[in-house]
């Protein structure tokens, strides 16, 4: 018997619980949305989710009903083994097949489509989107994918070769927490429900490959996956290259919408995505980058509102965008310019016909080098020297070498990190391992817009250490807003496959990618650039040894004195892509 339909207000009516086949015997469950009084075949969106039908991502979206009512069958699925589709979950591992299997249900089976499908959704949603995408199921016309990536290891689990501890863990535990509260397990989903409220001592813990709430038998092992994630720390573990959408991008070929936020934790992944995608396929990729967090999407962001022009357009957008794919209504959207981008400080959009890589020929770049005093100076300032010539010898005397500056981080009390975003950084910064410098007073505003970069010239007593660079905007008043953050674990300055130790002391240059962010620094205000060894818990403290830092025991760390070279033999200096 077909489940039964029941109005879910005046203009739609929603089936749920609706089960879909997969290859392998496995049914999946679905909650389908559809307009009423619309007797003709329409095309489907659709959203395949770990968390649950009901919630639908309407954290970020307008509810399914909403797209409904544009004229859509909306299907909202429940992953295997989350909700109350069968099978057992591990994250993202079947969602290549499963995620074709639906598609091509929706396609041909599903009563009332006309074989025309397009997909939406935002994080662990946004990533079914490529899995399907690759896989090429017959009637996938377009994605929408929203803070999703291609690459797992770079800018989603791992930040410059560094575990991204707190989101690691505490998504491994909700995952956990929701699978033990789906099959409705005690006492696990109360421990794991708990654990979850006091989710700060479970960060501190060390070893991190010995945490209770993944082994011990109150809390089950329905988190075991965290294991791999923090246990396979190299780009090209066989690990990451099957799981990865990226391995499979030869066979990535179809139009899409891709979304963005300066201030989401996963904006490296999702714009190296888009440009993966562009790299991939002549078909359209557009690309909205607006000034949000991963969630929710509003104009208030950490500290800041960017007011009226940050305020989602998204569901709207979308909808133009499946009604020109899905539809062949032409509403001007493909006449669009394919990237809009949100310049805050300014508080207003800028148009493009790509996003500003590092590579692209026509970016200008201007330099902030690191100087005595904790300054940021855009000339490079020569070393005065003289030249002598005694008993046939070449001599330099007078010599100013610069000297270091200094810091001692110590793993046992690493420097701390407020979420990513905008948040004033002067509370994390009122200590002893960690260097802020300033430039002189803005005389103009000055507008960037890409991927800063940092360039370091560094020792360290440690044979691993980990380099933290933020970028800030300093204001009159002092704060020291956040703008964008880069990470690099010294022993993949070479290379992501072939770490490499340090020698004790030995200076070494390292470039370290910042997050990508467009931002004004207003006039009066001040750039900052603040340098550490630590950004606790948002990515895992390291030892300072040759240990794995997941594997490393309290008594295992080792402290570390950290040298900051600057001047014209080690020119440190930050790399600012302008508008």
């Amino acid at each position: 018997m077909a489940p039964k339909l029941t109005a879910f207000h005046t203009h739609v009516t929603v089936q749920r619980q609706v089960k879909i086949p997969m290859r392998d015997g496995i049914e999946l469950t679905a909650d389908i949305y559809r307009p009423k009084g619309v007797d003709t075949a329409l095309p489907v969106l659709l959203m395949r989710l770990p968390y649950g039908r009901a919630i639908a991502s309407s954290c970020t979206y307008a509810h399914p009903s909403w797209y409904a009512h544009q004229g859509y069958i909306v299907v909202i699925q429940d992953v295997r083994g989350c909700g109350t589709a069968a099978g057992e979950f591990y994250p993202f591992v079947n969602e290549y097949n499963d995620g074709f299997d639906t598609v091509e249900w929706c396609a041909k089976e599903l009563e009332g489509s006309n074989g025309k499908v397009g997909m939406y959704g935002f994080s662990y949603q946004g990533v079914t989107q490529f899995q399907a995408a690759v896989k090429q199921p017959q009637g996938l016309i377009t994605i929408c994918p929203a803070m999703a990536t291609v690459d797992f290891y770079h800018g989603w689990f791992y930040f410059g070769g560094a575990v991204c501890l707190d989101f690691d863990l505490t998504w491994a535990l909700q995952l956990a927490q929701n699978r033990a509260w789906y099959l409705k397990r005690e006492p696990q989903a109360t421990a794991l429900f708990a654990a979850q409220k006091d989710v700060a001592k479970w960060l501190e813990s060390a070893p991190l490959n010995a945490i209770e709430i993944f082994k011990g038998q109150d809390f089950g092992k329905f988190g075991q996956f965290f294991f791999d994630w923090i246990g396979n720390q190299t780009a090209n573990a066989e690990y990451w290259q099957k799981l990865n959408p990226l391995s499979y991008f030869d066979r990535y070929d179809i139009p899409a919408l891709h979304i963005a936020g300066w201030a989401d934790l996963f904006i490296e992944a999702t714009i190296n995505s888009y440009l993966h995608a562009k790299s991939a396929t002549a078909k359209p990729q557009h690309l909205i980058v607006a000034p949000w967090q991963h969630l929710p999407w509003l104009p208030q962001v950490g500290e800041l509102d960017f007011g009226e022009a940050a305020i989602s357009q998204i569901d709207r957008l979308q909808i133009d965008w499946f009604d020109f794919w899905l539809k062949d209504i032409d509403n001007g959207i493909s006449d669009r310019a394919p990237v809009q981008m949100f310049l805050m400080g300014k508080n207003q959009w800028l148009e493009a016909s790509t996003f500003p890589a590092p590579n692209q020929p026509d970016l200008q770049f201007q330099n902030f080098y690191l100087d005595s005093h904790k300054q940021l100076i855009t000339q490079l300032r020569i070393t005065n020297y003289e030249l002598r010539i005694t008993n046939y010898e070449l001599r330099i005397t007078n010599y100013e070498l610069p000297i270091p500056d200094t810091y001692v981080y110590d793993p046992r009390n690493p420097n701390p990190a407020t979420a990513y975003g905008f948040y004033d950084q002067r509370k994390v910064h009122q200590r002893w391992d960690v260097l802020v410098y300033q430039s002189q007073v803005l005389e103009a505003d000055l507008a960037i817009a890409g991927i800063p970069e940092f360039i370091l010239y560094a020792a360290s007593t440690a044979p691993d250490t980990d380099w933290v660079i933020k970028l800030l905007d300093i204001y009159p008043d002092g704060r020291q807003m956040l703008v964008s953050m880069g990470v690099l674990r010294a022993k993949f300055r070479n290379s992501w496959i072939s770490p490499a130790w340090l020698e004790s002391d030995q200076v070494y240059e390292y470039n370290i990618k910042l997050r990508p962010t467009c931002q004004n620094f207003a006039k009066g205000h001040r750039l900052g650039v603040a340098i550490a060894s630590a950004a606790f818990p948002l990515i895992e403290r390291h030892s300072n040894t040759q240990r794995s830092p997941s594997t490393a025991r309290v008594t295992d760390f080792v402290e570390a004195t950290q040298q900051i070279f600057y001047g014209a033999e080690f020119p440190s200096h930050l790399k600012l892509p302008m508008i």
